[in-house]
C-alpha cells in the first residue's frame, strides 16, 4: 500500500471540506449574508463598511472580517438609487502630461478616496469642444460632482451645462462667481519675481506666456505687466511672446528670443510656466548662452522637474497639492450641502523659489 504524507492528507481534507461548503458557488453574498455571519444587523453592516457612521473598532473589524471571508461585494448600483449618490466624481485636467496636474490629481484623489469616492480622470488638452463633451459626458454619468482646470470655456458656459451638479472650478477667480473656485495668487509670486530681477539690476524682462486665449496664462501675463509698471519697468510688445504650455512650445519661443542678434537679448525671462521655461533654457543651451550669466529664466509652478536640472530653475511655487487638496475639501462641502447660496472662492498664496538660473 502506498503511504500518503499526513500533510497532504490533510490538505485534501480541507480542500474537501472547503468544496462541500461552497455547495452554493455562484450566490451572491448579500448584506443580509454578512449580517448573520457578524451576529449583528443589516443597518450595522451598512454603517461599519461605509465608514460614515459611528460604529465600534470591534464591530467594524468583525463586519469587515465577514465581509471579506464571504466575499461580499457591495452592489454599487443598488447603493445608488438607494443614497440618490454614485460616489463618484469627475476631475478634468488641461494636460496629464504635465507634471503640475498629476501632483494636483494625487491630492484630490486621496482627498476624495477618504470619504468613499472614486475618482474619473479627464484629459482635456485645453481645447473648447473637449472640455464641453467631457462635462456633458460627467453629467449624464451621475457623478456626484465635477473638479475642472478649464483653459477655454467661460464660467457661465460650464455651469450651463453642469446645472446643478456641484461644481469646483481650478485656476482662477471671477468677478461674479457662479460656482466655487479654487486659485493662487499668481500676482503674489510675479511681483516677487519682478522685485528679485530687479535687485539683481535686471529690468530687460521678457515674458513667454501661453496662448493668447487660455488660462492661466492671460492671468498670468496681466499680473507680470502690473508689477513691471510698478517697478517702472517698461516692457515693449516685443517682449511678450505666446507659445503652448509645453516644452517644446518654450523651445521655439527661446529659438525665436535668442535667434536675434545677442545686444538686443533681454537680460531675464518670466515664463506662465515651468515646461515653458526649461524648453527656452534648452534653446539657451544649444546657443553656448549661459544661465544666468547671459540671461535670467524664472518659470511658475514648481514641478519636481525643476529642481532636478543641471542648472536648477528658479520659480514660483503654487503648490499642487494643496490646490488639489483644497477643491476636493471644496467639493465634497458643496455636496453636502448641495443648496447652499454662497459659493467659496479660496485664493493660495505663491512663493518665489530663488534656485540657480537666477
Amino acid at each position: 500500500m502506498t503511504e500518503v504524507d499526513p500533510g497532504f492528507s490533510l490538505g485534501l481534507k480541507g480542500a474537501s471540506k472547503s468544496i462541500c461548503k461552497g455547495e452554493d458557488l455562484g450566490k451572491t453574498i448579500n448584506i443580509s449574508d454578512v449580517a448573520a455571519d457578524a451576529g449583528v444587523s443589516r443597518t450595522t453592516v451598512s454603517h461599519a463598511l461605509s465608514g460614515n457612521s459611528p460604529v465600534s473598532d470591534a464591530t467594524r473589524r468583525r463586519v469587515q472580517e465577514s465581509a471579506h471571508r464571504l466575499g461580499y461585494r457591495p452592489n454599487l448600483v443598488a447603493r445608488s438609487l438607494r443614497l440618490q449618490r454614485t460616489y463618484t466624481v469627475a476631475l478634468l485636467v488641461v494636460d496629464i502630461a504635465n507634471p503640475y496636474y498629476p501632483a494636483l490629481a494625487r491630492s484630490a484623489i486621496d482627498g476624495l478616496a477618504a470619504k468613499g469616492y472614486t475618482t474619473f480622470i479627464g484629459n482635456t488638452d485645453g481645447k473648447a469642444e473637449t472640455e464641453q463633451k467631457l462635462l456633458e459626458d460627467s453629467v449624464a454619468r451621475n457623478v456626484d460632482g465635477i473638479i475642472i482646470t478649464p483653459m477655454s470655456l467661460g464660467f457661465n458656459h460650464i455651469r450651463t451645462i453642469v446645472g446643478s451638479t456641484p461644481l469646483v472650478i481650478i485656476g482662477y477667480t471671477h468677478a461674479a462667481p457662479v460656482a466655487d473656485t479654487v486659485s493662487t495668487l499668481d500676482a503674489q509670486g510675479i511681483t516677487e519675481a519682478v522685485a528679485h530681477l530687479c535687485a539683481s539690476g535686471r529690468t530687460d524682462i521678457a515674458f513667454v506666456s501661453g496662448p493668447v486665449d487660455h488660462e492661466p496664462g492671460p492671468t498670468r501675463l496681466n499680473a507680470f505687466r502690473a508689477a513691471a509698471d510698478r517697478a517702472q519697468i517698461t516692457v515693449p510688445h516685443t517682449r511678450i511672446l505666446h507659445t503652448s504650455f509645453t516644452r517644446d512650445g518654450g523651445h521655439i519661443a527661446g529659438v525665436t528670443i535668442f535667434s536675434q542678434d545677442p545686444s538686443t537679448h533681454p537680460s531675464a525671462i518670466i515664463c506662465a510656466n515651468d515646461l515653458i521655461a526649461i524648453g527656452v533654457m534648452d534653446a539657451a543651451h544649444e546657443r553656448g548662452i549661459s544661465i544666468p550669466k547671459d540671461v535670467a529664466i524664472i518659470g511658475f509652478d514648481n514641478i519636481e522637474m525643476a529642481s532636478l536640472l543641471t542648472t536648477k530653475l528658479t520659480t514660483i511655487d503654487n503648490s499642487a497639492a494643496e490646490v488639489g487638496g483644497k477643491s476636493a475639501d471644496v467639493l465634497l462641502k458643496r455636496i453636502s450641502d448641495p443648496g447652499a447660496t454662497s459659493f467659496q472662492v479660496i485664493e493660495l498664496a505663491t512663493r518665489l523659489i530663488i534656485r540657480d538660473s537666477t
